[in-house]
């Protein structure tokens, strides 16, 4: 749906692909901000001037903005109707990817993330999948606008491809109360350790935490801690606490140290192909982090109920 969509801005005309442009970039603007000139738009999309300048006419036509001139000092925004330019910017539905809500954490994450695009009249809707790994590869493939991952697993990620980049980090303990080393019953000696292959985060924790040992690593599906640990198919995984917390499932843990890396993995960001500058503006814009962080909150405390 994605490619089919950039397919047809392509095909546009360069009229329309430059009220579109302009459109977007207007989008959410404030009244009393300073608008970059027609120059700068035109060498920016590479469409003449007289094309731009037709389009802030179209605009303004529409009621979508209105401009106040100052001068050598440039135009500023004097009234804007988002309604309007959200129609003209050919912007349908938004669609991010986070990890399945198995916390209230994760839930108050993803109610307070749409509610803040839905708070803005923008249709916004969540896939969720296990495995940063995975998230991260079909955001770069553009099937998702927005995936949300630890911090860590962004940083590792970043320090290999460019392609990426976290607009916003929400905090500390906003992904996960801490992460501890879950073992299996009666275990005295650990020799099987589970790591997730799909999990860049957990994959690495594990590593640095448990460096200096022979252990044999196992690969698992994370989403089966628990079994996996009762079983005894593996001695111990280090993983997120709030998943057998909530669950008020019994299973033995021992504290990790807290540092820089842990506290990485218990963050949340939300991140986005480096290239879509539009996508990049426009969450800017209008992500409120008080209001996430508030709804998040609400949601752990049992004051809201989720909605995502």
């Amino acid at each position: 749906m994605k490619k089919e969509k950039e397919k047809k801005e392509k095909k546009m005309s360069k009229n329309n692909r430059a009220i579109l442009s302009i459109a977007r970039e207007l989008l959410f603007s404030k009244v009393g901000e300073r608008i970059p000139s027609v120059i700068d738009y035109s060498q920016k999309y590479e469409i003449s001037v007289g094309l731009i300048q037709k389009a802030f006419v179209y605009l303004q036509d529409e009621g979508a903005v209105e401009f106040e001139k100052r001068g050598v000092l440039g135009s500023f925004v004097k009234k804007i109707n988002n309604d309007i330019l959200l129609e003209k910017s050919d912007l349908d539905i938004l669609v991010g990817v986070m990890p399945l809500p198995y916390s209230k954490r994760y839930e108050g994450l993803a109610t307070g993330i749409k509610n803040n695009f839905q708070n803005n009249n923008l249709d916004y809707y969540f896939a969720y999948m296990s495995g940063s790994k995975i998230r991260m590869d079909l955001l770069r493939k553009g099937v998702y606008d927005f995936a949300v991952v630890s911090k860590l697993a962004y940083k590792l990620e970043r320090e290999k491809n460019k392609d990426i980049e976290a607009i916003f980090e929400f905090g500390e303990n906003s992904y996960a109360s801490k992460h501890v080393l879950f073992k299996a019953p009666g275990v005295k000696k650990i020799q099987k350790v589970g790591i997730d292959r799909n999990s860049e985060d957990q994959k690495y924790l594990t590593k640095k935490c448990l460096e200096g040992s022979d252990y044999i690593y196992v690969e698992i599906d994370y989403n089966e801690t628990a079994k996996l640990l009762k079983n005894k198919v593996v001695d111990a995984i280090i993983w997120n606490f709030d998943k057998i917390e909530e669950k008020q499932i019994d299973i033995d843990y021992e504290e990790l140290p807290q540092n820089k890396m842990l506290r990485h993995a218990s963050e949340a960001v939300l991140i986005v192909n480096s290239n879509n500058e539009n996508l990049k503006r426009l969450a800017k814009k209008i992500i409120d982090m008080n209001y996430i962080k508030e709804i998040q909150k609400s949601v752990m405390d049992n004051r809201m109920l989720p909605t995502y």
